[in-house]
């Protein structure tokens, strides 16, 4: 039993029966706190304070017969478990009481043995199982209706309190207004951070719309990065008003876990029953759709209501974009080749001001490359691997800041100057984000040397916290240092190289990554 004190309603008006039930009950190990009624009309008054785990209620009760004690108590919900007492072959009687709702019934013989508890205990393990499950499918109801990571409403359960608002702002002749909110450039957090952060980011997003909604406001998960809220009551100039305080607190706020801190940006749409073309709540999710787009074409971290779009129509916009997506295309090639040139100058001027650092360079190249064939084994973008290539060609631009006594030492190096050496990632972040060129390649360039179990450095990042392209990388390098041969040592095999790899996969390395890498390699040897 899980209670340590059961607590029991005797309603019984012979008080050598109450005797007999208290006598038995007394002589268990389960401990019992039982009062008593003498009445149904006091039974009732003292079952309704719900101060009861079960109530022992004997057929010929004054005032309420037992069977229709049962037959009240149900029709109040008052939940107590019931066990009827009835006389010696008036077993019929229990049989009836227990059609009408009652958990069991004894015999006022059988209330004199074991019989009483071991009855006790079946009700109460079987009114146990009935709050389990009943709470059971309270858990399930809300996870019917919320969002998992967010907490907040679902897609489904959105649109369904969706077609009851509109129904009702109908209904009242009431304002009703809707946001849709995007979340500005998503996908580079998740790139650059990994998937967890950018589910914590997810979350933390959910909890400021929360905090800044009204009660009567209800917010959703759309989908992804967008989220949904509806305003009841609501006209559009009030609903701007939100929109901007929700914007400007996102803008405002950096998200903050563990040593990773990143500002996000919203885009915001509105809708309004004031809009011109309302007539289903489908509309007011169009029209949101639609100025959340004009929010993003004008630069994104920005509000618009549909009724600025005016009377643009869909092919107008898709051919803007049209226009847009050419112009871009043929712009980011240039800058992909100002980019290309900047690398090669970065290597040239490493050269120029330090002779001898040329096996940098090629060092660089060679990562690169080994970095591209492992990003393509694991089914990246173009641009992802891009992105990947040339951080790997820069990752070491850094050494240009560590005094060429360390670099070129042949013997042992010191704490000091080991430490020394690690700084040359946030020296190559400074040099390089002075172009303005390599926004998406710093924090590869920056976290490179993390190692997957959280030694590495310089902030000691652990598993996906470390941006995905930086593990890349870091297997990348790893590899050709262990294969390359310098004036200090001799080079690797291959197969000792990659035996190493999968000791340090887990610990070093992202183990996924490395057998991806160990199949790159095999492919080639």
């Amino acid at each position: 039993m899980s209670k340590s004190i059961i607590s029991i309603l005797v309603a019984d008006n012979s008080s050598p029966s109450i005797d007999i039930i208290k006598s038995t009950l007394g002589n268990d190990d389960i401990k019992y706190k039982i009062d008593t009624a003498i009445s149904g009309t006091d039974a009732l008054n003292k079952a309704s304070d719900n101060a009861f785990d079960l109530l022992l209620v004997d057929q010929d009760l004054p005032g309420a017969k037992g069977i229709k004690m049962v037959q009240e108590i149900i029709k109040r919900k008052l939940g107590v478990p019931v066990i009827m007492i009835v006389a010696e072959g008036k077993e019929k009687l229990g049989v009836k009481a227990m059609d009408q709702g009652a958990y069991d019934y004894l015999t006022k013989g059988e209330v004199k043995t074991v019989a009483l508890n071991r009855a006790i205990q079946r009700v109460m393990q079987r009114k146990k199982l009935e709050n389990d499950i009943r709470d059971s499918f309270k858990r399930l109801e809300k996870l019917a209706i919320r969002d998992g990571l967010t907490g907040l409403y679902n897609h489904s359960h959105f649109r369904e309190v969706l077609r009851k608002e509109f129904k009702k702002s109908q209904r009242h002749i009431q304002q009703l207004s809707c946001l849709m909110i995007d979340l500005d450039h998503f996908k580079s957090v998740n790139d650059n951070y990994g998937h967890q952060f950018g589910d914590f980011v997810l979350a933390q997003s959910a909890g400021i719309l929360k905090k800044l909604v009204r009660d009567t406001d209800f917010v959703a998960r759309y989908g992804g990065e967008e989220f949904f809220a509806i305003l009841p009551n609501t006209d559009l100039e009030g609903a701007f008003i939100l929109a901007e305080r929700i914007r400007m607190v996102f803008m405002n706020n950096s998200i903050t876990k563990d040593k990773i801190s990143e500002t996000v940006t919203i885009s915001v749409g509105i809708s309004s029953t004031s809009d011109n073309n309302i007539i289903s709540d489908e509309d007011l999710i169009a029209n949101a759709d639609k100025a959340l787009y004009r929010a993003k074409w004008r630069g994104r971290n920005n509000v618009c209501f549909f009724g600025e779009i005016e009377s643009e129509d869909t092919v107008s916009l898709k051919e803007e974009a049209k226009k847009m997506e050419e112009f871009y295309s043929r712009f980011n090639t240039i800058n992909e080749n100002i980019k290309e040139t900047c690398i090669e100058s970065a290597h040239d001027i490493l050269c120029e001001i330090e002779s001898g650092w040329a096996y940098i360079n090629e060092h660089s190249v060679r990562v690169s490359r080994y970095a591209e064939k492992l990003s393509r084994e694991l089914a990246l973008s173009e641009e992802e691997i891009n992105v990947i290539k040339r951080a790997a060609l820069l990752h070491d631009i850094g050494m240009v800041g560590i005094g060429s006594n360390i670099l070129k030492k042949k013997d042992k190096l010191t704490d000091t100057e080991y430490n020394q050496i690690k700084r040359h990632s946030n020296i190559g972040v400074k040099l390089i984000e002075r172009t303005k060129l390599f926004q998406k390649e710093l924090p590869l360039i920056l976290h490179h040397h993390e190692r997957y179990d959280g030694s590495g450095y310089p902030y000691g990042l652990k598993g996906d916290t470390i941006p995905y392209g930086a593990r890349i990388i870091a297997i990348a390098e790893a590899y050709d240092v262990m294969r390359s041969k310098t004036a200090y040592k001799k080079a690797n095999s291959a197969d000792d190289t990659i035996a190493e790899l999968k000791v340090c996969a887990g610990t070093q390395f992202d183990s996924r990554m490395v057998n991806a890498f160990v199949r790159v390699i095999e492919k080639v040897i």
